[in-house]
């Protein structure tokens, strides 16, 4: 791309030398014409320039030999010059001064070469008019060789020099300009795949934050669910204490057998009353247990895919980490190039200015989300865990309901001995009351069981609050994280809108 536009422009260089050769060929006819001379130093004059400048001509339109056509011209050049002093009778040192002049021309190439080429040609021309006596005498009537060889040779020198020194610097400024327009070419990218990142990330982020929303949910109605469940065990323990001061009164009756014979019937009676109560409410605990193991559960496997996305939002918070820093370094870089190229890369460097501000605060930014996302995954491990403990808890009060439901159906079997056996009290009272002393050790078994069922309730309600605690903070800390996705989105609005 680069040698293409050289090209280009060496064609735009060679095409106006074209028009000053046809100018100096017209001008010099023109003089000798004036001049008053012969028709065949006239057409001698046409004849080679008309040649001579046409091929250069046609060499440059059809772009044949481009580069060497620098040399060409300058040839073209001395030769008009000579034929200019040669067909003039009197020729005079404003004409050999086209030589000098031949050798500025040749500094709209930019090009040392064709300098050096020319004042060659110009030694060499001077040279001949030196030595050839007619023109020695008109022209240099008091110089010395050696005198026009240094004029040459300084003036070839300099503009030679000039030229050389403008060919490297243009050549300098186009490749700061490449590098320039490449790096911003490069942040512009990063900046576009920093946005969709970011794009990501707030999608991404809106999907846990309902997660969270609705593990909230989840843990409240739990905890509703445990509190109503507390209630319910308590009110069964009130009425397994009844059952107990009920026992009691039996065995006050098996003592006054005698007198309370009619009084035991009717205690029986309620005795069973109680216990079919009991074994409702037990079954109901049981299918509530069961319930609170499902919703637990669930919770559970809602928590690992909560850990799980925690740790996929900071593997993108560790790319967009990784992308500040490129781009940091990168318009770092470009601030560098900007600065070598002077006034002209200024502009530059403004833009590599915020580029690196960009990305000093995207990496803060991604810095403090990583902090948040650690906080956030030690909150999720330490209820993660508090979900496994109530679910141990839920399944030791399962397996403790299913004992009592055994123990009250038991008893609702020995409840309806003692209503058949009390119809045959007087016969049967000793049997009676061994019956009761097994009854009464299965009711202080059941009054430990329920209270530490009780107990077991009371710890998982307080782990469920304590979880819903701890989900409410999750949520609070992801609604950080949607503004400080907000602040980035911003921030690459921002930018794009000052690169537009």
């Amino acid at each position: 791309m680069t040698m293409k536009k050289e090209l280009t422009v060496l064609d735009k260089r060679n095409r106006l030398f074209i028009k000053i050769l046809w100018g100096l060929l017209a001008l010099g006819i023109v003089a000798d014409i004036g001049a008053g001379l012969g028709t065949d130093m006239i057409l001698l004059l046409v004849i080679v320039g008309t040649v001579s400048i046409g091929i250069a001509t046609f060499m440059t339109y059809k772009r044949i030999l481009v580069s060497y056509i620098m040399y060409y011209v300058p040839i073209i050049l001395m030769a008009i010059t000579t034929l200019l002093i040669v067909s003039d009778p009197n020729p005079i040192i404003s004409t050999y001064f086209l030589t000098f002049v031949g050798i500025a021309l040749m500094t709209l190439y930019a090009d040392y070469k064709p300098i050096v080429f020319s004042g060659l040609l110009s030694m060499g021309l001077s040279t001949y008019l030196f030595l050839t006596p007619k023109y020695k005498d008109i022209l240099f009537p008091n110089d010395s060789l050696i005198y026009l060889y240094l004029y040459i040779i300084f003036i070839t020198i300099a503009l030679a020099s000039s030229a050389k020194f403008s060919q490297k610097l243009q050549e300098e400024v186009l490749v700061e300009r490449s590098d320039a327009l490449a790096s911003k070419e490069m942040a512009e990218q990063l900046v576009e795949k920093m946005k969709s990142s970011i794009l990501v990330l707030g999608e991404f982020s809106s999907e846990q934050k309902n997660t969270a929303q609705s593990t909230g949910q989840i843990s409240r109605e739990v905890t509703t669910t445990f509190t109503e469940m507390s209630a319910s065990i308590e009110k069964q323990t009130g009425m397994v204490l009844n059952v107990s001061s009920s026992a009691q009164t039996i065995e006050s009756a098996v003592t006054q057998l005698l007198e309370g014979a009619t009084r035991l019937q009717q205690y029986s009676a309620d005795t069973a009353a109680l216990t079919e109560d009991g074994n409702t409410l037990v079954h109901t605990l049981s299918t509530e247990v069961e319930r609170v193991r499902a919703i637990i559960s669930q919770t559970v496997e809602m928590m690992k895919q909560l850990i799980e996305q925690n740790e996929r939002v900071s593997s993108i918070v560790g790319s967009i980490s990784e992308i500040s820093e490129q781009t940091n370094l990168l318009s770092l870089n470009a601030a560098i190039e900007a600065a070598r190229a002077g006034e002209q890369g200024r502009g530059f460097a403004v833009v590599a200015g915020e580029v690196r501000k960009l990305a000093d605060n995207a990496s803060l930014a991604a810095n403090e989300i990583n902090d948040i996302l650690g906080a956030i995954h030690t909150q999720i491990s330490a209820v993660s865990e508090q979900v496994n403990l109530g679910d141990q808890a839920a399944d030791v009060s399962y397996n403790a309901a299913q004992q009592v439901e055994k123990i009250i159906r038991s008893i609702n079997g020995n409840t309806e001995q003692v209503k058949q056996q009390s119809d045959t009290v007087g016969v049967s009272s000793r049997q009676l009351h061994e019956q009761y002393s097994s009854i009464a050790d299965e009711m202080t078994s059941m009054a430990a069981t329920t209270e530490q069922n009780m107990a077991s309730v009371e710890e998982v309600c307080a782990s469920m609050e304590n979880q819903d605690s701890k989900i409410n903070h999750l949520v609070d800390g992801y609604g950080k994280l949607d503004s400080l996705i907000s602040e980035l989105t911003q921030l690459v609005e921002q930018k794009k809108t000052k690169q537009n």
